[in-house]
């Protein structure tokens, strides 16, 4: 009996950069749900531990508006925009995107006042895709330095850069 081959890694996992939420704004969600499941837990206690009689009914309102702002405040730190051997994720609160490479044209700078700095892939097709995270507005928010988009906040930033790069590697036949 021949031992099988192993098998390869998945590409989309190999992540070469991930711009997501940074320690700080991590730090500043955790302590918001930490806050959060305290109150919650002690309005639960109050309404079950009345000795004449437990109200019931507060004590699952409080459950369930637990579990809905903790998901919320949760998802605060789903957004991420990640470069990998196979292409691009661009994921936001409420979806996901992949961008393979052989569907990546170029890879440019939004210059638009409110997402300035923003890498943005242009595929084959001509359609556009931005990442709104990878903006300068974000740069805090992924624990970088707005410093890094220049002065005029066009400049290719962390994010732009690593998608250029891992684009000519694939380019150049490095990454397949």
């Amino acid at each position: 009996m021949t031992p099988s081959p192993p098998a390869a890694a998945d590409p989309w996992r190999v992540v070469l950069y991930r711009a997501g939420p940074g320690l700080l704004y991590r730090v500043v969600v955790g302590f918001m749900l930490a806050v959060l499941l305290a109150a919650m837990v002690g309005a639960i206690a109050l309404a079950l531990l009345v000795p004449a009689r437990p109200h019931w009914l507060l004590a699952i309102v409080c459950l369930v508006m637990l579990m809905v702002l903790g998901a919320a405040i949760a998802g605060l730190l789903r957004p991420a925009f990640m470069v990998t051997a196979a292409g691009i994720v661009d994921r936001t609160y409420l979806g996901t995107r992949r961008i393979p490479w052989p569907e990546v044209s170029v890879i440019e700078i939004d210059p638009a006042l409110m997402n300035r700095g923003a890498t943005v892939v242009v595929r084959r097709d001509g359609s556009r895709v931005r990442s709104a995270i990878t903006g300068s507005r974000f740069a805090v928010y992924r624990g970088e330095s707005p410093m890094d988009h220049g002065q005029d906040l066009r400049q290719p930033a962390r994010p732009t850069r690593a998608a250029i790069d891992a684009h000519r590697r694939w380019l150049r036949g490095d990454l397949r």
